[in-house]
């Protein structure tokens, strides 16, 4: 599946900037739009414009919203200072991976889908899905790892030496069964938030990009 060595790449090079980096580089502003693929289909993450050396909290304080519209953390919309650290970060990676894996399909709905105990492969791409020969445990873990990089409260969220254990060492998939209660409860605030944040600087549509690639 290229879209899973999309992700791994992605996740790869935002571990490197979270762990292995001197201080710290937050990214901010995580989307496929901000992904430059070579001849060989490799990723590499681009527009390092609002990019930050994080503290000795692994943070940077915002005062308003910065990033782009629909890959943002949710907690950055609130009023005041707030901090931006690398779980930040993961959540706008997750909201990538369920669109790489999902094309535009609401998040939202996902969820739906395994809180009812469905099988999440059922919401991805129907390009994926209409050739055959793709290994579905592999879709699975993208949309799963997706779901849990963008919970809505910053605790749940996995660290990016989690999530590339799920991608690249078959780490075990987490329950989200937890975290269900959670993200519905707060759905309803966090939109009450968007609506009432500063207007936020240096947002970019996405809406009319391509996905990373067609399969």
């Amino acid at each position: 599946m290229s879209r899973y060595k999309i992700a791994k790449d992605i996740g790869s090079g935002l571990l490197y900037l979270h762990h292995e980096c001197d201080p710290h580089i937050l990214h901010r502003d995580i989307k496929p739009c901000n992904v430059l693929l070579d001849e060989n289909f490799n990723a590499k993450l681009a527009d390092f414009g609002l990019s930050r050396m994080a503290n000795q909290d692994n943070a940077t304080l915002l005062t308003t919203a910065i990033g782009s519209e629909g890959y943002l953390d949710p907690q950055c919309l609130k009023h005041g200072k707030v901090p931006f650290k690398r779980s930040s970060d993961v959540y706008s990676f997750g909201i990538a991976l369920l669109e790489i894996a999902c094309a535009r399909r609401h998040r939202e709905q996902i969820w739906d889908l395994y809180r009812s105990g469905g099988n999440v492969v059922e919401a991805a791409d129907t390009r994926l899905t209409m050739g055959g020969g793709l290994d579905m445990r592999e879709i699975e873990r993208v949309i799963v790892l997706g779901l849990w990089c963008s919970a809505l409260q910053t605790q749940h969220r996995p660290s990016m030496r989690q999530a590339m254990d799920v991608l690249e060492r078959d780490g075990p998939l987490p329950d989200l069964n937890s975290l269900i209660v959670v993200n519905t409860t707060l759905a309803s605030t966090t939109e009450e938030d968007a609506s009432s944040a500063p207007a936020a600087g240096n947002r970019y549509d996405c809406d009319e990009a391509p996905l990373l690639i067609p399969g």
